[in-house]
């Protein structure tokens, strides 16, 4: 199958090993005893915008559910601190799948934070959470090439993926952000001017909490 973009993967979701999923279910997850509407929340555009920042933000505020792939990898390479990139990136995405499916299993809580970029896998990812009744609350980072380049250079690496790959990966972005705005529009937009101005995506989630719980 010809892939979408030069980096994207058509990895299974099953397979995953139940020693795995044990250990990363007690291993990752937190505020489960919160009670929330469903609400989800997912970041559409590159890396290095703030996304965890707005998502801790949601936590601390309205004791949201974070699902954060980055977290997922770490509490990997924790316990398997030899395994390869392509087989945590499997594994992850493995784990992160049976636990959208499977979250009523686990908590009360409906406001799920996903700490991660949609755009890439959202026709594999969104029905899961459609089926479940979840509204959808989008947050759109729309900046320039040049902001995207500058942020990620004031990152730097991360524990799971160096600032090199982060650059390899713009024109990937590129294609599915397009491909994803084109079938979704975001609740909320930052651009470059109004980057960090955090207050308007926790005014609007209120709101939109506050009708989803009527």
């Amino acid at each position: 199958m010809q892939p979408i973009s030069e980096h994207y993967k058509y990895d299974s979701e099953h397979g995953l090993d139940e020693g795995v999923k044990q250990y990363l279910d007690h291993a990752t997850l937190k505020n489960l005893d919160q009670k929330n509407p469903k609400v989800l929340v997912v970041f559409s555009g590159g890396n290095a915008m703030g996304k965890s920042t707005i998502s801790k933000r949601i936590e601390e505020q309205f004791g949201g559910l974070i699902l954060e792939n980055d977290g997922i990898k770490r509490c990997i390479l924790k316990r398997w601190p030899a395994m390869s990139r392509d087989e945590l990136n499997k594994i992850t995405w493995q784990y992160s799948m049976h636990l959208y499916r499977h979250l009523d299993e686990f908590t009360g809580n409906g406001l799920i934070v996903r700490d991660g970029v949609i755009d890439w896998y959202y026709d594999r990812i969104l029905p899961i959470f459609a089926e479940q009744k979840y509204r959808l609350f989008i947050i759109g980072f729309d900046v320039s090439r040049d902001k995207a380049v500058e942020l990620i250079k004031k990152r730097g690496d991360t524990p799971t993926v160096k600032e090199e790959r982060f650059y390899q990966l713009l024109d990937d972005h590129a294609i599915h952000t397009k491909r994803f705005r084109s079938a979704y529009a975001p609740t909320v937009v930052l651009n470059d001017d109004m980057l960090f101005d955090h207050h308007l995506v926790t005014e609007k989630l209120r709101q939109t909490m506050k009708d989803q719980a009527w």
